[in-house]
């Protein structure tokens, strides 16, 4: 809950700060900022990520980091459709917003997979089910496992079955810190690196403008005839 909290109040004010700092240094260069403290944010979540305190700030700062993509990326993904028909007299939106949304949908049930794939290879223990305590610390022994909370202060479901989640292997850990905040470093960097090279913005309002004499004068031909 604190980490939903902390880390959420920056969406909540961003709003009110992104905008006029796109205005002012451009929503690519705000956008790479924001990347910048993204990536330090999941970074320090996660070589601090069993220190909730350390963990909480860090998520506030990847969250502050994450206001550009949230609230300026598309604009900046218009400014490039705007340069498109610029350049190439085209115009992408339908295909474009297509393609990125069967990108965006697609790429879930990937990765769940892939995670779900790596949690398997590191030993992922699942929960097991007990028909009393006795009975499931019965099965702990057994296999030699450890319970996540103290079997007392576990409660049985309306069936009377105790669910008991068992502690994780550290590769098991290691694998879900990756996945969660690791892997954002290297994210936050790459797409870094990529908006580097997109200058879309710099003759934009002039791109503009000849877009808008095209059409104008496309009109005016078609009324012609």
């Amino acid at each position: 809950m604190l980490v939903s909290v902390i880390g959420g109040i920056p969406m909540g004010i961003g709003i009110f700060a992104v905008w006029p700092l796109a205005k002012k240094f451009g929503k690519r260069n705000v956008t790479m900022v924001g990347f910048i403290l993204y990536a330090v944010g999941s970074l320090i979540c996660w070589i601090f990520s069993h220190n909730l305190v350390v963990v909480l700030i860090g998520q506030f700062i990847k969250n502050i980091g994450g206001l550009p993509c949230a609230y300026v990326f598309m604009a900046l993904f218009a400014d490039c459709l705007d340069h498109l028909e610029w350049k190439k007299d085209l115009r992408m939106d339908g295909a474009a917003m297509s393609i990125y949304n069967i990108i965006a949908v697609a790429m879930v049930g990937i990765m769940t997979g892939v995670f779900n794939w790596l949690l398997a290879k590191a030993g992922y223990l699942a929960p097991i089910t007990a028909n009393s305590t006795a009975d499931a610390a019965a099965k702990l022994a057994q296999n030699g496992w450890t319970a996540q909370l103290a079997l007392e202060n576990l409660k049985p479901a309306s069936d009377g079955v105790l669910t008991v989640a068992l502690q994780q292997p550290s590769a098991v850990t290691s694998v879900i810190s990756f996945a969660f905040v690791g892997l954002e470093v290297f994210t936050g960097i790459a797409l870094v690196a990529i908006l580097f090279f997109l200058n879309v913005e710099k003759n934009l309002p002039q791109e503009q403008a000849e877009i808008k004499a095209r059409r104008e004068a496309k009109t005016a031909e078609e009324s012609g005839k």
